[in-house]
């Protein structure tokens, strides 16, 4: 079964860790895992990595995210759920591949960024689907994006 991890984790060591060290950090530990990563909301100095497991069960999928997150620093929080309860919470249904596109179309759509949206998903200010290795955006969030910019 399918899970989505956010980990929220605060890099350790002696040694104060610039931004762009504790991100490449975070990403270069769970590429395997396509991280979307962003500052940790309500944990100064934290990072929020979402990804997406395979496991069999919700107890697996527990013991996996924490293993991946243990050596990227000090664990401050953790939420596990099923792939399909988290695209609820995203306001994601089912995602028909005809009304939905990819990261790059959806930059161009927006006017922004690759990694504006990328940050967007991970935020959860712009619902998407994980299918494989990449982001599948509703189009009609793209739309409900643009009027309320």
């Amino acid at each position: 079964m399918e899970y989505n991890a956010i980990l929220t984790v605060a890099p350790g060591g002696a040694s104060p860790v610039n931004d762009d060290d504790a991100i490449d950090t975070i990403m270069d530990g769970l590429t395997d895992f396509h991280p979307s990563v962003s500052p940790a909301s309500g944990a100064p100095g934290a990072w929020a990595a979402t990804i997406t497991l395979d496991a069999a069960d919700l107890g697996q999928a527990i013991t996996i995210a924490r293993a991946l997150a243990a050596p990227l620093g000090a664990l401050e929080a953790i939420e596990v759920v099923p792939t399909e309860v988290f695209d609820r919470r995203a306001g994601i249904d089912a995602v028909d591949s005809l009304d939905a596109v990819g990261v790059t179309e959806a930059a161009d759509a927006l006017g922004i960024t690759g990694q504006a949206v990328r940050d967007r998903i991970a935020a959860g200010t712009l619902p998407a689907r994980k299918i494989g290795r990449n982001w599948a955006i509703p189009t009609a969030a793209l739309h409900h994006t643009k009027e309320v910019a």
